[in-house]
């Protein structure tokens, strides 16, 4: 389900690698830091919600709005500017029964967990088998090959790597992602 519906939930750490420098001698990878651990620069809030930095952390509460429904958004957070091919590390913390998840690829119009992907977070650690709505999944469109997360008020890592329309997703060390997307899903957004 998409980004930030219910509960607490926190990130920190959020690093962004492999953004191309184009110098004379070709293309670089680069590192930067999305979030720098102390506000909301370099972030626009959409659609409400309550976002703060804590303790060095990202903390998101008081979802509004959310749907499953493809043609209509609810709050999220997104970076002010698109990106290309990256990788995203993160880490990140959901309270009991959370519900929240990462876009990537999104357009800015209706729902982004079906203009682009949505990377699901869930407190699921006690799953039997992974699905299309659990944590780690390409939220709708392909499930996790296991359970990888770990239980509610624990920290995860969550490593997203995006170059041309393949999605690769690892979760606590384990890849449990490789999916060529679908082209036309994917808006090219933040």
């Amino acid at each position: 389900m998409p980004f930030l519906r219910s509960g607490l939930f926190t990130f920190v750490v959020l690093i962004f690698t492999g953004c191309v420098d184009r110098s004379s001698n070709g293309i670089t990878p680069a590192s930067r830091l999305l979030f720098n651990g102390r506000n909301l620069v370099g972030w626009e809030v959409m659609h409400g919600g309550s976002w703060s930095v804590e303790k060095g952390e990202l903390v998101a509460r008081n979802g509004v709005a959310w749907s499953t429904n493809p043609e209509i958004s609810g709050s999220w957070l997104r970076t002010d500017r698109p990106q290309g091919d990256f990788i995203l590390e993160l880490e990140y913390l959901v309270n009991v029964k959370g519900n929240s998840g990462v876009f990537i690829r999104s357009g800015l119009e209706r729902n982004p967990a079906f203009t682009g992907h949505e990377i699901q977070i869930l407190d699921d650690a006690a799953l039997s088998k992974p699905e299309k709505w659990s944590s780690g999944a390409l939220y709708d469109v392909v499930a996790a090959n296991q359970v990888a997360s770990k239980p509610a008020g624990e920290w995860n890592t969550l490593r997203i790597e995006a170059r041309g329309s393949r999605v690769q997703i690892q979760s606590n060390g384990i890849r449990i992602v490789d999916y060529p997307s679908a082209p036309g899903r994917l808006a090219g957004g933040s």
